[in-house]
């Protein structure tokens, strides 16, 4: 483990240390896993029923039961030990893809399983989250975490590619079974270069009523403290009309004239953009500076979107959808601040929650866009967008929580706001760096 006065400064020294590269080994071939399993099942469902509404369900059901799961179920990761539940969210996984390898499986087993599989997903997540301070500190949390990021852009870029490409060679079942040994994968990568840590936090919850209740606390103490509010609320909010162009990047490259290959490429640029702006922030800036580069970095994100009300062309667009991705790094000082400021008894249900929040506001901008679009010009849409973001950066980030936030520690809750015992059996916060 890494001491919180050791500087990690490259990629390369991150991964010279074994729990990471198998932390990142186990991240990479599980997002992998579940982009190949929506694709194939997707195609399976879509073979036996001929309904489109059903097919997209499968990916709505990979998707939905995440919040509940931050709603309801978050403090499990704070409460079993992390390693162990990395193991036993890859076991389920690996049995609910198994599953629905059974010839004859009723389309509606099908779709319970993939919310079961869905549900099991924030949680291995969190736990990666959680994880990382204490395998590499705080000094690389900004390095590791940018590798996790780019890894899931690039792994949803190229994973539906490639699960096309695997469903020209091999039937649906062939594919979900090679999506099971992803998972099997992931859990010899943990099960050999994860160490066994005890919970983050001290108690232990013996009914699934308590599980609930430490959830619901859980995420009010962290929703009820201020800094970390506005922390989240400048993740969330602005991202969610920055990357509202994607989902309409199939109607709009129509309009542009395009075929799947404009697709491809619209829905490329922004996550390439995206990937290498996280790895310039995170490799090149400190801690001080990544911070002060966050309202620059969020000016990157949204102004290019305004320069859609020119209609460019689709080369245009691609470079204007590139650079609103490399500004979308803004996110991750901001990350590290939010991390550094929740106490270890709390970080599972905070990252838990951050991952839900993204994921519901997210969807609620694609929404939106879908509905924009239906009676308005697709570039207005963007442009739209871009104004919509520029405003709610502006309303989020009126406080400057990148100023403030992280730099107290959130003290210790006790054991009425966790369900948990004396915080003084707990494990204390990894300590950070100076900034």
């Amino acid at each position: 483990m890494a001491s919180s006065d050791e500087r990690v400064a490259t990629y390369g020294q991150l991964l010279r240390y074994r729990e990471f590269s198998g932390l990142f080994a186990a991240h990479t071939v599980s997002i992998l896993g579940d982009v190949l399993t929506k694709v194939a099942l997707s195609v399976l469902i879509y073979d036996r029923t001929d309904s489109a509404l059903l097919t997209a369900l499968t990916y709505a059901f990979g998707f939905l039961p995440q919040v509940l799961t931050a709603a309801l179920a978050s403090a499990v990761v704070d409460l079993v030990p992390a390693r162990r539940l990395m193991l036993i969210g890859d076991l389920g996984r690996l049995v609910c893809v198994l599953a629905m390898t059974v010839p004859g499986m009723p389309v509606p087993v099908l779709l319970l399983l993939v919310a079961v599989s869905g549900a099991l997903s924030p949680l291995f997540r969190a736990v990666r989250q959680v994880l990382l301070p204490e395998i590499v500190g705080m000094n690389g949390y900004a390095l590791g975490r940018s590798m996790f990021s780019g890894t899931v852009q690039i792994g949803q870029t190229l994973g539906f590619g490639l699960g096309g490409l695997l469903l020209v060679v091999f039937t649906p079942r062939a594919a979900l079974l090679i999506d099971a040994a992803t998972f099997a994968f992931s859990m010899a990568a943990v099960a050999l270069l994860v160490r066994p840590r005890p919970a983050a936090a001290a108690g232990q919850v013996d009914r699934p009523s308590g599980i609930v209740r430490a959830t619901i606390l859980g995420n009010r103490s962290v929703l009820g403290d201020s800094e970390l509010r506005r922390l989240l609320l400048l993740q969330w909010v602005p991202t969610a009309f920055v990357v509202l162009p994607e989902g309409l990047a199939a109607p709009y490259a129509a309009h542009l004239g395009g075929g799947p290959e404009a697709v491809g490429l619209l829905l490329a640029f922004p996550a390439v953009g995206t990937v290498i702006g996280e790895a310039a922030v995170a490799r090149f800036l400190g801690p001080q500076a990544r911070t002060r580069w966050v309202p620059a970095l969020l000016l990157v994100a949204v102004i290019p979107l305004l320069f859609f009300v020119f209609t460019p062309s689709l080369p245009m667009a691609l470079a204007l959808l590139f650079v609103s991705g490399v500004g979308t790094a803004f996110a991750l000082p901001l990350d590290q601040l939010f991390i550094e400021r929740v106490p270890a008894s709390l970080r599972g249900r905070a990252m838990t929650l951050t991952g839900a929040g993204s994921i519901a506001t997210q969807g609620a901008g694609l929404a939106l866009g879908g509905v924009m679009a239906d009676w308005m010009p697709m570039h207005w849409v963007f442009a739209g967008a871009g104004i919509a973001a520029l405003t709610a950066a502006v309303f989020t980030g009126r406080k400057r929580p990148w100023r403030s936030g992280g730099r107290t520690p959130m003290p210790e809750p006790g054991p009425k706001t966790t369900g948990t015992e004396s915080p003084s059996r707990s494990h204390q916060p990894t300590p950070t760096a100076e900034r």
